[in-house]
């Protein structure tokens, strides 16, 4: 796969520089989309302040084919336009017919009920989430439930 690399203005109010560099194994890529790409930083470079590492960043891909240009911190709605799930506990995409299933979105506990079902032994005590994914050989759907 060819390399990747991020320019990153040193100010959110200066995106036409002076800007800091990053390479690919210091970034994932987690959305992308007619020329916008959605990335989390593990590893921010040396003069980035105006973020912190794993905030999801809106970028424009740029005509230097393999760079991309961070414009902004992406909003909660492209993260749910890009299908990004946001984690509560950590990565944990399940696998059907041998390969790692799609995203479809995400039911976080704001969005439902709070109040138990009557008869129900447990429900969950602090923010949950619930993530729906499906597989694109057989669509069998499965979710998964996260809370803290």
């Amino acid at each position: 796969m060819p390399k990747i690399k991020a320019i990153i203005p040193l100010s959110n109010d200066a995106l036409g520089g002076p800007f800091a560099s990053a390479d690919d194994d210091q970034f994932e890529i987690l959305g992308r989309r007619d020329g916008v790409v959605l990335v989390e930083f593990i590893d921010l470079p040396s003069g980035v302040a105006w973020f912190d590492t794993f905030e999801l960043m809106y970028c424009q891909e740029q005509h230097d084919a393999g760079t991309v240009k961070v414009i902004r911190k992406a909003t909660e709605q492209e993260r749910v336009l890009f299908r990004v799930p946001l984690w509560i506990q950590g990565e944990e995409v399940p696998e059907c017919c041998g390969r790692p299933m799609f995203f479809v979105g995400q039911i976080d506990d704001d969005r439902i009920c709070m109040e138990p079902p009557s008869g129900a032994k447990m429900w969950w005590h602090d923010k949950a989430s619930f993530y729906v994914f499906t597989c694109a050989q057989c669509l069998e759907s499965k979710a998964i439930g996260q809370q803290m």
